[in-house]
C-alpha cells in the first residue's frame, strides 16, 4: 500500500508539473471522485486510539466540499463529462490501496509506535497527494481564465477583471478557484508543514529480493513493446519516453554509485565508468524527457493510456525507489553502493539500456505518420516557440498563424503545424541518436560490471557458476581475486 501511495503522491506532482488551461474541465470533472476514493482509504485505515478521530476531520470536511462540487457540475461549466485521465489514475490508484487495507487491515494488531507513526504516514502521503493535485486544478483554473481574457481581448470584447483572486480569474472560473482554494487550504492546514517528518515514519521492509528491478525492467520492456505494437496512442508514447527518461536517470545514479565501490575496493582507474557513458546516459535522459513533452501535446483530454502499460510502469518505478530512495528523498551514491542488490540491478539497467534503441525506432516511425493530431492551443504555442528556438524553419512569407484561433476557441483536435512535426522529428531522431551511443557505451561497461561481482563471489558458489556462464556468452573473462 505505501508503494501505491507513493506512487499516487509522484503522479501528482507530474500532474502540476504538466498542467494547463485546457486541462481545467476535466481536473474540475475528476476532482470529487478522488476525494472520495482518499475518504474510502482513510476510513478502513486501522484505529490505535480515539486522537485519530480528529486526523479524520480535515478528511471528511473535504469529502463534504467534494460532493458539493460533483452536485453543481451540471449548473454550468465545465458540466459533467470525461474526468482528467490523470486524476482518475490516481483514484483507481486509491481505491486499490484501499481494498488491501479492507481485506488485510483486520489482520493487524497491537498499538506499538511504529504502527502509529506507520499509518500516520500513509494519512500523510494521501492528504498530500490531495494538496498538490488541488494546487493543479488551481493553476489550471487561472491558466483557463488567461485564455479566456486573451481571446476576448483579440475578440474586440471587454471582459471585468477579477479584484478578489487572481485578475485574469473571470467567470465562470471564478467560483471553482474560490472551492479549489478552499479544498488545498484544508489540506495544508492538515499537513502544516509536517509532511516530511510524518513520511520519515514510514514502515519499510528491507528489500531483500534483488531479483525485482531486473523482473520488473523485463515486465517493462515486453508491456512496452506490446503497448506500441497494438495501437496508436499518444498517450502510451509519453508514458514510454517518461518511463525511458526514468531508466537513463536510474542508470546514471546507479553507475555513479558504482563508481564509489570500485574506488572503495582500490581497482585501477581503468576499471570506472568512462566520462562517455555517464554524458551518453545524462544526455539521453533530456533527449527521452524533451520527446515526452512533445507527445503530451497530442493526447485528447478523453485519451486513456494502456491499464498495463501504467501497472508496467508503476512497478519499475516503485523497484528502483527501494534501491535509490528512503521514504523522503534520494540516498546519496556512497549509501546505494552499499546496497547488496547494486550490481544486478546496475547489470539490468545497462541491459535495458542497450534494448532501448528499438523503442526508439518505433516511436520515430510514429512520429513520421501523417495523421497526427493533437489539441489547437497546445500545438500553436508549440509552432511559435520551436520556430523562435530555432528548432524548425520558419515560413518564407514571414508570420504566420499555425492554428486558427477558432479552433483553439473551440478546443478542436487539428492536425500538427509544420513547425510542431518537424521538431517532432528532430526530437525523435535525438532520441535514436543518443540512444545508440547509450546502448554502445552501455555493451562496454556491462562485462565490466559483471566481472566485478564475479571476483566477489565466493569460487564454490551458485553465483560464481553463474557469473562464468556469463563470462562465457559476453567473452569477458572474471577477475581473479
Amino acid at each position: 500500500m505505501g508503494e501505491m501511495l507513493a506512487d499516487v503522491d509522484h503522479q501528482a506532482r507530474l500532474l502540476l508539473l504538466d498542467v494547463d488551461g485546457d486541462n481545467a474541465g476535466g481536473l474540475v470533472r475528476g476532482w470529487p471522485a478522488l476525494v472520495a476514493a482518499a475518504g474510502e482509504l482513510w476510513t478502513a485505515l486501522p484505529r490505535t486510539n480515539y486522537a485519530d478521530e480528529l486526523h479524520d476531520r480535515p478528511v471528511k470536511r473535504l469529502v463534504a466540499h467534494a460532493a458539493n462540487i460533483d452536485n453543481s457540475l451540471a449548473a454550468g461549466w465545465p458540466g459533467r463529462g470525461a474526468p482528467d485521465p490523470r486524476l482518475a489514475h490516481m483514484a483507481e490508484t486509491l481505491q486499490a490501496a484501499g481494498s488491501l487495507v479492507r481485506r488485510y487491515g483486520p489482520e493487524i494488531y497491537g498499538h506499538g509506535a511504529a504502527l502509529r507513526q506507520d499509518l500516520q504516514a500513509a494519512r500523510s502521503r494521501t492528504m498530500h497527494a490531495l494538496y498538490v493535485a488541488a494546487h493543479a486544478g488551481s493553476v489550471a483554473l487561472h491558466a483557463h481564465g488567461r485564455d479566456r481574457y486573451r481571446e476576448a481581448r483579440q475578440a474586440g470584447r471587454k471582459v471585468s477583471l477579477s479584484t478578489v483572486h487572481s485578475p485574469y480569474v473571470v467567470a465562470p472560473t471564478a467560483t471553482w478557484v474560490g472551492r479549489f482554494a478552499t479544498a488545498e487550504a484544508i489540506a495544508g492546514r492538515y499537513l502544516a508543514g509536517e509532511f516530511a517528518a510524518d513520511v520519515a515514519g514510514e514502515a519499510r521492509p528491507p528489500a531483500a529480493d534483488h531479483d525485482r528491478i531486473p523482473r520488473a525492467l523485463a515486465g517493462w520492456d515486453i508491456q512496452a513493446h506490446r503497448s506500441l505494437a497494438a495501437r496508436t496512442s499518444a498517450t502510451d508514447n509519453v508514458i514510454v519516453s517518461r518511463t525511458q527518461a526514468l531508466i537513463a536517470g536510474v542508470a546514471l545514479l546507479l553507475v555513479d554509485a558504482d563508481s564509489h565501490n570500485r574506488l572503495a575496493m582500490t581497482y585501477a582507474a581503468g576499471d570506472l565508468p568512462t566520462d562517455r557513458l555517464t554524458s551518453s546516459l545524462d544526455a539521453l535522459g533530456r533527449a527521452w524527457n524533451n520527446l515526452a513533452s512533445r507527445w503530451d501535446d497530442l493526447p485528447a483530454p478523453t485519451d486513456r493510456p494502456n491499464p498495463d502499460l501504467l501497472r508496467a510502469s508503476a512497478e519499475l518505478r516503485a523497484a528502483y525507489r527501494e534501491l535509490t530512495h528512503d521514504a523522503i528523498t534520494t540516498f546519496p551514491p556512497h549509501i546505494i553502493a552499499q546496497h547488496p542488490g547494486l550490481e544486478r540491478a546496475l547489470t539490468a539497467t545497462l541491459t535495458a539500456i542497450e534494448s532501448a534503441p528499438e523503442l526508439a525506432d518505433v516511436l520515430a516511425q510514429k512520429a513520421n505518420q501523417p495523421e497526427l493530431v493533437g489539441r489547437a492551443r497546445a500545438l500553436s504555442h508549440r509552432a511559435h516557440n520551436d520556430i523562435e528556438a530555432g528548432l524548425a524553419t520558419p515560413d518564407a512569407t514571414g508570420d504566420v498563424v499555425w492554428v486558427s484561433p477558432a479552433d483553439i476557441h473551440a478546443r478542436r483536435m487539428v492536425q500538427l503545424p509544420r513547425p510542431v512535426a518537424e521538431a517532432l522529428e528532430s526530437a525523435s531522431s535525438r532520441v535514436q541518436r543518443w540512444t545508440l551511443k547509450a546502448a554502445s557505451n552501455a555493451a562496454v561497461e556491462r562485462p565490466a560490471v559483471s566481472s566485478i561481482r564475479c571476483a566477489e563471489t565466493p569460487p564454490t558458489s551458485l553465483a560464481r557458476l553463474t557469473c562464468s556462464k556469463e563470462s562465457d556468452r559476453t567473452g569477458a573473462p572474471s577477475r581473479p581475486r
